[in-house]
């Protein structure tokens, strides 16, 4: 601002002693000076600080295509991953500087025609899920032996190319070798772990009656139960991290009723044991754990508490010197609020969760919400217009050119299916950089 006060006080002063003197001087002299006053003029302009926009919630259509519903990112290739409606499983990608699917459509390369459709992933709450490995990033789906029923459900697999694998579809461009995940067993709802150039990724699904498993995705001898959750369609989600020795980073958590109240648990994939890691009040149902930049790439995790609080815990030392898992950051939604499909983010070295919520009196979800997790400089704020009224649900994230994406689904109000659908769009969440 000092340049801008002190330009101004140049200018007047300069064209105060114009006045005066234009009239007495040749025409060829005053064009002259005419031409030098509009440079000076300009240079200001440019020399003058730029007021910063505000940012305000927003939202962008990042593709019109109305049964890209529930895709998913490989954040380190900005690959998008999605099943069609009539059982097509495509691969694009997203323009970095725009934010935006390319091709529109989604339907850049066909990787298995024959997949799971959107009838099939109301039954199984998921579509396709990333496993990021040493090697390239592998697409984990749903597949069926005859016709698309839960008894015929089969894992599918589509792998980057190589001359060892064994394909029942390749892909055109000759990137993807798609087929059946051994042994064919009557399995489905697979979730992958995204863990970073990871020599062994992991994943965990459900058989036809519920009950969980985890296994090493190239070990088709690997296969565990978790014995101690449930029969559920409720998804075991993985850890999220850049680096695979990290300890304890081969683990998943989920809710387990003790003493009457919900608490998270952590089972050691490694060695089998569940560990209890809250005691606190409260019904923790969604959770998940992964690498904070902040800490380090320590492993921490969040959980929903009856459905409108987030708490965030680290392992800490107590007064004695006790590790324990303790509430590092805190936030309520709005009164009547309720918070869904929370996911961890990283971005510029810090951690935020982005969610979906349900805003009273309507029963679907309408807003896109991010939070961080630092208690002494908190944010958790809506990142989508409250109008017009729509379905917004499934919220994902990539970081482009343009910075931090949040993006999810768009549908007519109270709607979850592709003849309601207004597509797929992304919104600005206005974080610093």
């Amino acid at each position: 601002m000092r340049h801008a006060l002190t330009f101004d006080r140049c200018l007047q002063s300069f064209k105060a002693r114009e006045t005066l003197d234009m009239n007495h001087r040749p025409s060829a002299t005053r064009s002259r000076l005419a031409a030098l006053l509009l440079s000076f003029a300009l240079a200001l302009l440019w020399l003058r600080p730029v007021a910063a926009q505000t940012w305000v919630p927003n939202e962008t259509q990042a593709s019109p295509q109305p049964d890209m519903i529930d895709p998913e990112f490989d954040w380190s290739t900005g690959r998008i991953a999605w099943n069609d409606c009539c059982g097509s499983l495509w691969v694009a990608t997203v323009d970095p500087a725009t934010g935006l699917i390319v091709p529109s459509s989604g339907k850049g390369v066909l990787v298995d025609p024959d997949s799971m459709n959107f009838q099939d992933a109301q039954k199984t709450k998921n579509g396709p899920a990333w496993a990021f490995a040493a090697g390239g990033s592998i697409i984990l789906y749903q597949k069926y032996a005859g016709r698309h029923t839960e008894g015929n459900s089969r894992l599918g697999a589509a792998f980057p190319m190589s001359p060892t694998r064994s394909c029942t579809y390749v892909s055109a461009d000759g990137n993807w070798c798609a087929g059946n995940l051994e042994p064919e067993l009557t399995r489905e709802a697979p979730y992958g772990s995204w863990i970073d150039n990871d020599p062994s990724p992991f994943m965990t699904y459900v058989d036809n009656r519920g009950n969980h498993y985890w296994r090493y995705v190239n070990d088709p001898n690997s296969e565990q139960p978790i014995a101690d959750f449930p029969p559920s369609n409720y998804p075991i989600r993985l850890p999220m991290c850049p680096d695979p020795t990290v300890p304890g980073i081969r683990s998943v958590i989920y809710p387990v009723v003790i003493d009457n109240v919900q608490q998270v648990v952590q089972r050691d994939l490694n060695t089998g044991v569940v560990t209890q890691l809250t005691f606190d009040a409260g019904t923790k149902y969604e959770m998940y754990e992964w690498c904070a930049p902040e800490f380090n790439n320590e492993l921490i995790f969040f959980t929903i508490v009856n459905n409108n609080e987030l708490r965030v815990y680290r392992n800490l030392p107590d007064a004695h010197g006790n590790r324990t898992w303790t509430v590092i950051y805190d936030q309520f939604a709005p009164p009547r609020n309720q918070i869904f499909e929370p996911h961890p983010v990283i971005y510029n070295g810090r951690s935020y969760i982005n969610m979906a919520m349900q805003v009273p009196p309507n029963i679907f979800r309408s807003q896109i919400w991010i939070s961080n997790i630092d208690a002494s400089a908190p944010i958790f704020k809506r990142i989508t217009p409250t109008t017009p009224l729509m379905t917004r649900t499934d919220p994902k994230w990539l970081v482009t050119r343009r910075g931090l994406l949040i993006y999810y689904n768009e549908l007519q109000p109270g709607c979850r299916d592709p003849s309601c659908s207004a597509g797929f769009w992304f919104a600005d969440p206005g974080l610093p950089n």
